[in-house]
């Protein structure tokens, strides 16, 4: 029963806070639309911030199992890189509540928001690190730095999030992605330089 409740709690805070973010919901409202009284949810929970530390947690672990998922579902490294830059925008376009960090500014919310955005970034950099070394390690890929590249790859994808997940349709994003990694794959050259 009690695992209920605060499933109940969780999933009407997640589609609240996504919906009208952290300072615009109040707890009132979250209790009313879970059917739960408000002391309920601070004794669960002990704050409104709490509760949203807890749905940011959540949402990461969901994104870094759904890609983690895509990616073993291929075999060769160069189809887990793609598979990898697929799932990510997938799911972050569903994970409204960490896309909000970004839009809003990281730097107003919560400080520990901000490490559960860092330790996400960090752990699908660790996933792209080990598609990567499996890559060398085939003699597919033909790296000099595995976790350099990684990191600027998690950058470089970073950095299209909030513009791709906010401001373009999917078709477009599926149309940039497959840009992208024509160049990750292919880079810009013409022809090997020897």
């Amino acid at each position: 029963m009690k695992e209920e409740k605060a499933e109940s709690i969780l999933n009407t805070a997640k589609k609240m806070f996504g919906r009208y973010g952290l300072q615009k919901t109040s707890l009132d409202e979250i209790a009313r639309m879970a059917r739960v009284a408000k002391a309920t949810i601070y004794n669960y929970f002990g704050s409104k911030d709490r509760v949203y530390l807890e749905v940011l947690r959540r949402e990461a672990n969901e994104i870094v199992e759904k890609i983690s998922f895509s990616v073993s579902q291929e075999v060769l490294p160069g189809d887990k890189v793609v598979a990898f830059a697929r799932a990510k925008f997938q799911y972050m376009h569903q994970a409204i509540n960490i896309l909000n960090l970004d839009r809003d500014g990281i730097e107003k919310v919560l400080p520990k928001a901000e490490s559960i955005r860092s330790e996400l970034f960090e752990r699908e950099v660790d996933i792209i690190r080990s598609i990567l070394e499996e890559g060398v390690g085939k003699g597919i890929f033909c790296l000099n730095n595995v976790p350099l590249a990684a990191s600027a790859i998690g950058h470089a994808l970073k950095g299209f999030e909030l513009n791709w997940l906010v401001h373009e349709n999917e078709e477009r994003i599926e149309h940039h992605l497959d840009e992208l990694v024509h160049v990750l794959f292919y880079g810009l050259m013409c022809e090997k330089a020897e």
